[in-house]
C-alpha cells in the first residue's frame, strides 16, 4: 500500500511540474518568434541561409547514406570471396 501512495504522490509531481513548466516553455517560444528581420535586404539573406543549411544538412545525410550502402557492399564483396576460397578448397579436396 506505500509504494502505490509513494507512485500516487510521484505522479502528482511530474504533473504539477508539468503544469508549472508548460506555460514558462510556451511563452518562450511564442515570445522568440521569428528571427527575421524587418529589412528586407537581411531577411532575403537570412532566408538564403536557412536554404544552404538545409541543403548543407540534405547532402551531409545523403553522403552517410552512400557511406553505409559503401560499408554494406564491401562486407557482401567479402563474404561472396570467403565463400569463393571455400568452395575452390572443397573442389581441390574432392
Amino acid at each position: 500500500m506505500d509504494i502505490m501512495k509513494s507512485k500516487v504522490t510521484y505522479t502528482k509531481a511530474v504533473a504539477a511540474l508539468f503544469a508549472f513548466v508548460l506555460p514558462f516553455m510556451m511563452s518562450c517560444s511564442v515570445i522568440g518568434g521569428n528571427n527575421y528581420s524587418d529589412d528586407p535586404a537581411v531577411r532575403a539573406q537570412q532566408e538564403r541561409v536557412e536554404l544552404l543549411e538545409s541543403e548543407y544538412r540534405d547532402a551531409k545525410r545523403l553522403a552517410e547514406e552512400a557511406e553505409q550502402r559503401e560499408k554494406a557492399a564491401k562486407n557482401r564483396l567479402e563474404a561472396a570471396e570467403h565463400e569463393l576460397k571455400a568452395l575452390k578448397s572443397q573442389a581441390k579436396g574432392s
